[in-house]
């Protein structure tokens, strides 16, 4: 962690942008760490803290607090409570993340999370991928629980990654919905996921690519005008399962983002969604693998024991 820096504008640089001239003093610091110190109050010109698009002056000073370098973003090895192996042989892992806790680190030296936890586990993963989700395969929100596989080698993870990208890791959701879901039916509507927190639907147009669209079958009518569903995708994008079903008219109960009427107050319902099982090829034998990961007494309790 590069701290307590103190920069002069210089001639050739006045009329640069905040963040550009950063980026050119400190070449070596990721961009994230730039965007992430001056959002944080961190970076001050003149004393002030300022945007990232402030044009700069000559012989203004730039101070920096704290600007994280790239092995300030690896996950922190812990233990994450909840957390726990559905699956695990020399080749691939199959983790089960618990509710409210981050796949991977949102903030430098974050401990906490599901990479962190894969690290603490299997340490030889971070020579494998630096990235902050090191070798995990598939990311889940911060509310949703649930299968998340990874992978053990650097044969593993070339294997997987290539199988990603062609859409053939399989994830089954089991998701609590608002409304009555009475038959089987595809989401296809094209997804916006540029920018900003929220992905936006295009319900006018479907997506070409059926690997981008969200199959939902009903379980159970589940009382008080709700329904028990799964929902299977290969290569989804942010959020598609929760703004796929929203713009259905089903959003997913505790779902504070996407449902009409969010939930009032908080805590009063966690987000009812939870990987259930992921399916992929072994990346040493080329089998078909399927691994389960139970969900939690808030679907088991109510929905799934059900006579």
């Amino acid at each position: 962690m590069l701290t307590l820096q103190s920069l002069d504008v210089l001639p050739g640089e006045s009329g640069a942008r905040l963040d550009r001239f950063l980026r050119d003093r400190f070449p070596g610091v990721p961009s994230r760490s730039v965007r992430f110190a001056i959002e944080g109050g961190a970076v001050r010109v003149g004393g002030a803290a300022s945007p990232k698009g402030r044009i700069l002056r000559e012989g203004e000073t730039v101070t920096v607090a704290s600007l994280a370098e790239d092995t300030d973003w690896l996950p922190v090895p812990s233990l994450l409570p909840g957390a726990s192996v559905a699956y695990e042989d020399p080749h691939v892992a199959v983790l089960c993340k618990p509710q409210d806790s981050h796949t991977e680190p949102q903030r430098p030296l974050e401990a906490g999370t599901l990479a962190g936890y894969l690290r603490k586990l299997h340490p030889e993963v971070a020579g494998i991928s630096p990235a902050p989700g090191l070798t995990l395969l598939t990311r889940l929100d911060f509310a949703t629980s649930g299968a998340v596989p990874a992978a053990l080698t650097a044969q593993a993870w070339t294997f997987l990654r290539h199988e990603r990208e062609m859409g053939a890791i399989g994830k089954r959701y089991l998701c609590l919905v608002e409304g009555d879901v009475a038959e089987p039916i595809p989401i296809d509507y094209a997804i916006d996921a540029d920018g900003g927190g929220t992905v936006r639907v295009r319900k006018e147009r479907a997506d070409p690519d059926p690997c981008r669209w969200t199959w939902v079958e009903p379980v159970r009518t589940a009382g008080a005008g709700r329904t028990l569903v799964r929902a299977t995708i290969s290569r989804g994008k942010r959020h598609q399962i929760r703004a796929h079903l929203a713009a259905a008219g089903h959003p997913i109960v505790g779902d504070r983002r996407y449902a009409a009427v969010p939930p009032e107050g908080p805590g009063k319902t966690r987000l009812m969604l939870h990987a259930e099982e992921v399916t992929f090829r072994h990346p040493a034998t080329g089998g078909p693998l399927r691994v389960l990961c139970p969900p939690g007494p808030e679907f088991t309790e109510h929905y799934l024991n059900e006579p």
